[in-house]
Formats: C-alpha cells, sequence, structure tokens
C-alpha cells in the first residue's frame, strides 16, 4: 500500500467521493464501510485490534483478559453481534473487537465478522491450543497473511499444555516454525491462557498490543486513513476482479495458461504481438519473393525477345533487296519487263518472309517457350497451372506471311536509297512487339497462379497466424484492463476517485 504524502484528516475526507463512486460501481458495501469510519467520532484516536478465529476458540475470555471486563461466552454461536472494549493508552484509545466464530454457519456471523475485519488495524488470529494446526486456522493464517494488516498469532487456552508429553520449548518452536510459514514474523506469536500457566503471555500480549496503538496513533491519523485506504482498495477490487478473472480465463483458452501477474501478461503480449508481426511479415516476405522472382523471369523474357538475331545478315540483305524492288525506278529486262519486275518483287518478298520466319522460329519463339517452360516448371506451382502455362509457352507465334511484311512498309521512304536498312528494323521491331506482348500476358498468367499457390500456402498457416491474433486479443484486452485496474488502486490509495476509461 503506498503511504500518503499529506496530512491523514486532510486526505481522509477524500474517501467520501471514492465512497460515492463505489457505490454508482455497484460496490455499495465498501462504500458504506467508508461511511461509517467517517460515522465513527473516536476514528481518528482510536486503535483497532480485531480478534478472530474458530468458535470456541477462547477468543472472548482472551479479550476480557486483555481489557479487565467480561464479555458474553456461550455453548452456541448464536449471536452476531460484534462486542468491542475499549483501553486508553497515553496517545489515545485501544480497541479490541471480538468477532463471532470464523466457522459458524450463519451468514450473518460471518458477515459481522468481515465488516469488523475492515475497521481493524490489527488482526489477531486466534487457536486453541488443541486446534493450531486446523484447516479453517491455518485459511485464517493464509489469508490475512497476504493482506497488508499486522497480523498476530495467538495460541490461547495454553494451560492445557501438558510438559511430560511434550516440552513447552519443543511445542512454541514448532508453532512458530508454523506461523513463519505463512509469513508470520514469530516475535508475532504469543502463547495465552486466563487461568494461571507459567507459558501464559498475557502481559506480553498486552504490552504488545498496547505499544502498536501508542505508535499508531502517533503519526496523526494514519491508522483511520490506512483502513479507508484498505476499504477503498478492496472496493475496487470488487469492482473489476470478476472481469479481470473472465479475461484471465480468455487467456488462458488462447495461451494455454492464464498469468500469474500483470506484468507477465505483459510480456505474454509482448512476445504475441511479435510472433503475430513476425508471421505477418513472413507472409508478405514470401509473397514479395515470389513477386520479385516472378518479374525477374519476365524481365529475362523480355531481354530474350530484345536481344534474338532474328534478322541477321543474310536475313537483314533480303528484306533490303525486297525494299529495292519496290522503288519506282526498279526494273528487270527489256522484253516483258512489267512481268519480270513483279516476278522479281515476289520472289524477294517471298525470300525475305521465308527466311524471317525461319529466324524467328530458330533464335526466338522456340528458344524462348523452353527457357520459359523449364522456369516454369521449376517454380513448382502443381501440375494442372503448370500444364496451362507451359500450353500457353509452346503457343507462342508470331504469324510471318506476305502481308504481315508488306504492312511494314512505308511507301513515302521508298525515295531513300537507305530506307532498306530502316525497313529491317521496322519489322523486327514489329515481332518483337508482338512477341514481348505475348510474353506479358503469359506473365500475368504466370502471377496469377503464383498468388492462387502463396493463398493455398497461407491457408494451411491459417490457423497459426489466427491462434496467434486470437492471443494477441485476449492478452490485449488482460492488460489493458489490468491497468485499468492498477490505476483504480492507485487512485483510490491517494485518496483520488479513479478515473473511468
Amino acid at each position: 500500500m503506498s503511504s500518503p504524502t499529506t496530512s491523514a484528516p486532510h486526505v481522509a475526507h477524500r474517501f467520501l467521493d471514492v465512497a460515492d463512486w463505489l457505490e454508482a460501481k455497484g460496490a455499495s458495501r465498501y462504500a458504506e464501510r467508508i461511511r461509517s469510519i467517517f460515522a465513527d467520532s473516536g476514528a481518528l484516536t482510536t486503535y483497532t485490534a480485531a480478534f478472530c478465529g474458530l468458535f470456541s476458540a477462547g477468543k472472548s475470555s482472551l479479550v476480557g483478559a486483555l481489557s479487565g471486563t467480561h464479555l458474553k461466552t456461550g455453548a452456541n454461536p448464536t449471536t452476531a453481534e460484534v462486542e468491542a472494549v475499549e483501553i486508553a493508552t497515553k496517545r489515545g484509545t485501544l480497541r479490541l473487537l471480538d468477532t463471532p466464530g470464523i466457522d459458524s454457519t450463519d451468514d450473518r456471523h460471518r458477515e459481522a465478522t468481515m465488516n469488523a475485519l475492515y475497521q481493524a488495524d490489527l488482526v489477531v488470529v486466534v487457536t486453541d491450543y488443541q486446534h493450531v494446526e486446523a484447516d479453517s486456522n491455518l485459511e485464517l493464517l493464509q489469508m490475512f497473511a497476504e493482506s497488508e494488516k499486522p497480523l498476530l498469532f495467538v495460541v490461547h487456552q495454553i494451560d492445557k499444555h501438558l510438559e511430560a508429553e511434550l516440552s513447552f520449548d519443543e511445542f512454541a518452536a514448532s508453532v512458530r516454525d508454523l506461523a513463519a510459514d505463512y509469513g508470520v514474523d514469530p516475535s508475532r506469536v504469543f502463547f495465552t491462557s486466563v487461568r494461571p500457566s507459567p507459558y501464559s503471555q498475557l502481559d506480553e500480549l498486552r504490552a504488545y498490543l498496547v505499544q502498536s496503538a501508542e505508535s499508531g496513533l502517533g503519526t496523526g491519523g494514519e491508522p483511520m486513513l490506512r483502513r479507508l485506504i484498505e476499504v477503498a482498495r478492496e472496493g475496487v477490487s470488487a469492482c473489476y476482479e470478476a472481469e479481470l478473472a473472465a479475461r484471465a480465463q480468455a487467456v488462458e483458452i488462447a495461451c494455454g495458461r492464464a498469468p500469474q501477474t500483470l506484468d507477465e501478461a505483459r510480456e505474454w503480449l509482448w512476445d504475441a504481438k511479435r510472433r503475430a508481426e513476425a508471421l505477418a511479415q513472413e507472409a508478405e516476405e514470401r509473397r514479395q519473393d515470389a513477386k520479385r522472382r516472378a518479374e525477374a523471369l519476365c524481365d529475362g523474357w523480355l531481354r530474350t525477345v530484345d536481344l534474338a538475331q532474328i534478322a541477321p545478315y543474310e536475313t537483314a540483305e533480303k528484306g533490303r533487296r525486297y525494299i529495292e524492288s519496290l522503288r519506282p525506278d526498279f526494273k528487270v529486262g527489256v522484253f516483258r519487263a512489267a512481268k519480270k519486275t513483279d516476278a522479281e518483287r515476289e520472289a524477294r518478298l517471298a525470300a525475305f518472309v521465308r527466311d524471317l520466319a525461319e529466324k524467328v522460329e530458330n533464335f526466338l519463339t522456340r528458344p524462348l517457350s523452353a527457357e520459359m517452360a523449364q522456369q516454369i516448371r521449376d517454380l513448382g506451382l502443381g501440375a494442372a497451372a503448370e500444364q496451362r502455362l507451359i500450353e500457353r509457352c509452346q503457343g507462342l507465334r508470331v504469324h510471318i506471311d506476305e502481308a504481315y511484311v508488306q504492312a511494314c512498309v512505308k511507301p513515302g521512304s521508298l525515295v531513300s536509297t537507305e530506307y532498306g536498312h530502316q525497313f529491317v528494323r521496322d519489322v523486327q521491331d514489329r515481332v518483337r512487339r508482338e512477341m514481348r506482348a505475348q510474353v506479358q500476358t503469359l506473365a500475368e498468367e504466370l502471377w496469377a497462379s503464383i498468388e492462387d499457390k502463396i493463398r493455398e500456402e497461407e491457408a494451411k498457416r491459417l490457423a497459426e497466424r489466427e491462434a496467434a491474433d486470437a492471443r494477441c486479443r485476449a492478452l490485449r484486452s488482460y492488460v489493458e484492463y489490468g491497468e485499468q485496474y492498477e490505476n483504480a488502486l492507485a487512485s483510490v490509495t491517494q485518496g483520488e476517485v479513479p478515473r473511468d476509461e
């Protein structure tokens, strides 16, 4: 619990606003407890020790012996009242609360005990000599050891001890070891009896309680403030713990176990986010790697198209000879010159078309188709996609005939003696453009097939990614709510109303 940094009475009044907030949140029990502390006119000058334990542990006789007052006792736990006696000290009042048996089957008794404990500055767990190791007593020790209240463990009715059966020193040592196992300082273990006994520490216990009261009351209302803080924090826990437990269960479902602390959950969330991001990044990297590979293949194919020797010197010469035959001044023979000239033009055109088609087939279409088919096989796309794409590779064609070549002729350029070279380049460019278009279309089909394969592979990894995302969601929800819980606890510890988020 954080120590308040301002004067206790000044800060204490802020808790009335905290009580209103708790009321609005549905924790009216804790709101009323805060208000009841303020309603206690002696709260600032009273130090309270609550005695609790099982029925018949001797709490009432012990409290009566400590205060010199006779308290009601009986054979049956029929009253749900909490009796209080007061002892004057130098600095104020030491109040001793005698609570009903914690093991009572009457809900009123248990409620009365719990309502008394929130008022306590110190808790005294009382067990009778014969039931020191009773499960209920050990559960009490466990419960109060986990709280921040000072805790005493008293073994009452020590007059029943028989030295002949077990030395008192051995018995006391075993009790102190037991208490230490539950976090109780051995110096806060006392042995008491209202009957004469050489082992009774009744006076020592009374002196310890008085000293605790005087120390606490000498701090300007700190005991009251500590009670307010404790009740406010318990109220916050009542508001948050059920939902936090539900979110912890969601984490357990997603992660296999629930976190023990919020810090542990934060570490898990960091790891889960890193794993989810890694899975997403791996998927994107696989896609980008595949895309780069497909682009590299396409670039390589287009480069093959651009560099193919489809019009070497002999072929180009035939093209230039054909263009030469188209000039107006071209003439063959004297007799029947027109027919011979036309025949020569047709022969030259046929020779160029035949040679060009052969070169395109041998140096472009066939090797490019083989190159593409092999590279597609290497991708491992799957039988159906691979077969379809290979058939598309084998279908790459540029249909070159006389009309194809004639369409490339620019009649206005025939007057130039150098046009033959440009004509051959124009024909080559047309062949390359058409082949590039086919290659790019096939490359798009290839990428579509690659994406299909990527989606199939990602579908296999989907369960892992969804599990990672589920862990992130569950942990993020738990951490965010846990942090709200922490912030609310911190706020009420300072007497401030938590900020609803």
